[in-house]
């Protein structure tokens, strides 16, 4: 699969990630709206809950943009795309042995 079409996979849901949290922040205040008897400032509440949610996807998102933006550009650049205070990816297994040595010095 080419590399932009994963990278659309990747951050194209965002906007339906917004969505969906607060539509799911909204119905779940007003169902306990309804059981609790709040007026409606528990539908507020949860609807506000669910945009704080669906921000903070959203900017969660944008940061690992960002980081494969500056990774491409290394690539792209002939550099190492894992240096620059981003380690590469770790193999959890046992057998894997200890990290290695960044150079730093206690």
């Amino acid at each position: 699969m080419p590399a932009p079409f994963r990278e659309y996979g990747r951050y194209g849901t965002v906007g339906i990630e917004l969505l969906v949290s607060m539509a799911l922040g909204y119905y779940g205040g007003r169902w306990l709206d309804a059981r609790v008897g709040g007026g409606g400032w528990v539908t507020f509440a949860g609807f506000l809950f669910g945009i704080a949610v669906g921000f903070r996807s959203l900017f969660a998102a944008a940061r690992y943009m960002q980081k494969d933006i500056a990774r491409e550009e290394r690539r792209a650049r002939g550099e190492d795309p894992w240096q620059h205070g981003e380690d590469p990816p770790v193999d959890p297994s046992p057998e894997a042995g200890p990290p290695p040595d960044r150079g730093e010095k206690p």
